[in-house]
């Protein structure tokens, strides 16, 4: 189990070599996912930054019902307004959650394969708490968890089912967010 502990202006984080691995290995799926076809660097230039940010959104998969859940609709009833809508902003908010994911990585392989603690500074909380908190969606999601039966059914899995493994890192998820949330306040 993980062990969260504050020092100072940063939380550090205890984890076991498997947890570190595991957790790795998810925000570098999140990571991919998000890619989708492609988004472009940030700039240096503002004014080439919000030129890319305005272009024509490309490769975000909204038939993915993890993406659909991860930037859902603005405009459900107005097609040409979710259009506009996405036009404006998918690419700086793909961009920003990539570039927070990849703090929470960089984050978890400066831990020596979790022989170390992470180390999450205040600056940096933010980008750990969505990135986790988007990982914890996204198996919800492939999951089909959308009720209180939906939990309950998962629970009474058999330890061997696969969902049963994958509801079990939705709970550590979860639990993982409650213990960064203590240090956080």
């Amino acid at each position: 189990m993980t062990r969260f502990k504050k020092s100072g202006r940063q939380i550090l984080i205890t984890l076991a070599d498997y947890e570190e691995a595991v957790l790795e290995s998810m925000v570098e799926q999140l990571i991919g996912l998000l890619e989708g076809d492609g988004v472009r660097a940030s700039s240096d230039d503002p004014f080439a930054q919000w030129e890319a940010d305005m272009a024509e959104p490309g490769g975000l998969d909204t038939s993915d019902p993890v993406i659909a859940r991860l930037f859902p609709p603005a405009y459900r009833d107005d097609p040409p307004a979710e259009q506009e809508f996405r036009r404006f902003t998918e690419t700086a908010q793909r961009r920003t959650r990539i570039e927070q994911a990849h703090v929470v990585l960089n984050g978890l392989l400066e831990t020596n394969a979790g022989r170390d603690p992470a180390i999450v500074r205040n600056i940096d909380v933010e980008a750990w708490l969505k990135t986790i908190a988007a990982i914890r969606l996204s198996l919800s999601v492939r999951l089909g968890i959308e009720t209180a039966d939906d939990i309950e059914h998962l629970e009474n899995l058999d330890d061997n089912e696969p969902r049963a493994v994958l509801y079990n890192m939705y709970e550590w998820l979860g639990y993982f967010l409650e213990g960064l949330l203590d240090k956080v306040g």
